[in-house]
């Protein structure tokens, strides 16, 4: 059975079968990696800012507490950006 081939590779070289299962193999293992990465890109863009958010959310409360605290208020103000600055926070890298 070990002389048992599939087909003519290039060059005119026959390939077992234990060769040629063994290569499916291989790439199929590639994939699967190659998948699970882009899985992994996929979840930490889609999820990965809301960490961030979160920690400025958390630091934000954490300063509003220490206002709240000396219970003292300062004059409120608004800030003003630039007429292109929302062109920038598209959110995109």
């Amino acid at each position: 059975m070990a002389d048992w081939t599939i087909g003519l590779a290039a060059g005119g070289n026959r390939i077992r079968a234990s060769e040629a299962a063994m290569s499916l193999t291989i790439f199929l293992a590639f994939c699967i990696l190659g998948c699970d990465f882009l899985l992994y890109v996929l979840f930490q863009w889609i999820y990965g800012e809301k960490h961030r958010k979160h920690a400025r959310r958390v630091a934000q409360r954490k300063l509003k507490g220490q206002a709240d605290s000396t219970r003292t208020v300062a004059g409120a103000s608004v800030i003003s950006f630039s007429p292109g600055a929302m062109r920038s926070r598209t959110g995109y890298f």
